[in-house]
C-alpha cells in the first residue's frame, strides 16, 4: 500500500527533526562543548613555606586533560562511540615532550597521549598487536617513538610516531622479566627489572639486549626492587633502589659513584622511592610513595627540598609514583604561575590514591622586578 501524502510529509518532517537533533547533539556535544575554554584557577602552595623565600609552587591537581586546556573532539567521534576519555584513573608511569603528556593508566592499560596545546587526546595501546595489559612506565624517543614497560606482558613495546606497534623489547634468556621503569640515553633504553633486580641496556635501533649489570643486594651497585630510572650529565644512571630506601647513582661504566636517602625516619631519610627525573639546573626530583613527599636533591647528593605532603587539599602528594620534568607549557598553563613567582621549568607527578591524582608545579623563584 502506497502511503498518502500526508503519512510521507510527516515522515519528512520527521526525518527533518531526526537531522536536525543530531546536528545539534554533534555540534553541542561533541565541538562546542569540548572547545569550550575552561576557568583555570590555581592552587599556590609554595615550597619552603613562607616566610622563606619559595623554590617550588603547587600550581593544580587535576585528573582531566579539560583541567588543564580547552579540549577537542570530532562530529565522527559520535559514529565511532565517542573519543578516547581524557581522563586519569590509576595513573603510574609519566612522561612529556613537545607539549604531550604521556600517562600510564594501570585500571584502563592504555597510555593517555594528551597534547597540551591543542586539547586534542588519545589513547596509545588499545589496538592491533600491541594491546597494552599493565603499562607501568613510558619514555619518549627524539624520534618520537614511544616506550612502554608492560609488567603484564612481561615486555617493552615500542610504538613509532603514528601510534603502531614496532617491536617488542625484552631479553631472550629470561622467562621471568617484570619492566617497571626506564630511561633513555643518546641510543640506549634502560630498563629496571624487578624480577631480577637488575638494569638491562639495549639498542633502541632495533631492540638488541647488550647488557645487563646489578643483581639483588644492599651493597652499593646491587639493588633491592629498582623501580625507577633517570640519566644524568656525562652518561651517569640514577636508581630508585626502593627496598633499600635509597636512590643510587652510577658512571657510565655502571660503577656506583654515591647514594642518596637511608632508612628512616629523619630529614633526609626515604621511605619507598619511586619515579625520578632531572631539572635543567641538575635538580633530581625523587617520588617518595611511602613518606607521601617528592625529595628535591642537588646534583652532589645532597637534599634540598620536600614538596608534596600527606592528605587531599592543594599540593598534597598522598602517594606519588612518577615525575616528570617540562621545561616549558604552552599557554595557558604558564599563566597559571602567581606572580611574582617566575618558572625556570614545571614538574608534573602522579599519585595512585587520592581526589587529584596528578600534580603540576613550577619550579623557579620569586623575582623582584616582577610586579603582582
Amino acid at each position: 500500500m502506497r502511503p498518502t501524502g500526508r503519512t510521507l510529509i510527516d515522515r519528512l518532517d520527521s526525518g527533518r527533526l531526526f537531522l536536525a537533533a543530531l546536528a545539534t547533539l554533534v555540534v553541542s556535544g561533541v565541538l562546542s562543548g569540548g572547545c569550550a575554554a575552561p576557568r583555570l584557577t590555581v592552587d599556590p602552595v609554595y615550597y619552603p613555606s613562607p616566610p622563606a623565600p619559595p623554590r617550588v609552587v603547587h600550581l593544580k591537581s587535576f585528573n582531566r586533560l579539560s583541567d588543564l586546556v580547552p579540549t577537542r573532539g570530532s562530529w565522527l567521534d559520535i559514529f565511532r562511540g565517542g573519543s578516547p576519555s581524557p581522563y586519569i584513573r590509576t595513573p603510574a608511569g609519566i612522561a612529556y615532550r613537545d607539549g604531550h603528556l604521556y600517562i600510564c593508566d594501570t585500571d584502563l592499560n592504555a597510555v593517555h597521549d594528551w597534547d597540551l596545546t591543542t586539547g586534542k587526546a588519545k589513547r596509545i595501546g588499545t589496538r592491533g598487536d600491541a594491546v597494552l595489559a599493565k603499562p607501568v612506565a613510558v619514555a619518549v624517543g627524539d624520534d618520537g617513538h614511544v616506550y612502554v614497560a608492560d609488567t603484564e606482558r612481561a615486555e617493552v613495546v615500542t610504538y613509532d610516531t603514528n601510534d603502531r606497534y614496532a617491536r617488542r623489547i625484552k631479553p631472550a634468556d629470561r622467562e621471568a622479566y617484570r619492566p617497571v621503569a626506564l630511561a633513555l640515553h643518546n641510543d640506549r633504553l634502560y630498563v629496571a627489572d624487578i624480577a631480577s633486580h637488575q638494569i638491562d641496556v639495549f639498542a633502541t635501533a632495533n631492540g638488541e639486549h647488550l647488557e645487563s649489570f646489578g643483581q639483588i643486594g644492599s651493597a652499593p651497585g646491587k639493588f633491592y626492587f629498582p623501580m625507577g630510572l633517570a640519566t644524568g650529565a656525562e652518561g651517569r644512571l640514577f636508581v630508585s633502589d626502593m627496598l633499600n630506601s635509597r636512590v643510587q647513582v652510577l658512571n657510565a661504566e655502571h660503577r656506583p659513584l654515591l647514594s642518596m636517602g637511608r632508612p628512616g625516619n629523619r630529614y633526609g631519610d626515604m621511605g619507598k622511592p619511586r619515579g625520578l627525573d632531572f631539572g635543567p639546573d641538575g635538580t633530581l626530583f625523587v617520588a617518595d610513595s611511602v613518606f607521601a613527599h617528592v625529595h628535591l636533591f642537588n646534583e652532589q647528593g645532597r637534599l634540598l627540598l620536600l614538596i608534596g605532603g600527606p592528605g587531599d587539599g592543594p599540593g598534597s602528594t598522598p602517594m606519588p609514583v612518577g615525575v616528570t620534568v617540562a621545561q616549558s607549557l604552552p599557554e595557558p598553563l604558564t599563566a597559571l604561575v602567581p606572580a611574582p613567582f617566575v618558572a625556570d621549568y614545571f614538574i608534573f607527578v602522579t599519585n595512585t590514591i587520592g581526589p587529584k591524582r596528578i600534580n603540576l608545579f613550577a619550579v623557579g623563584g620569586t623575582r623582584p622586578d616582577v610586579a603582582e
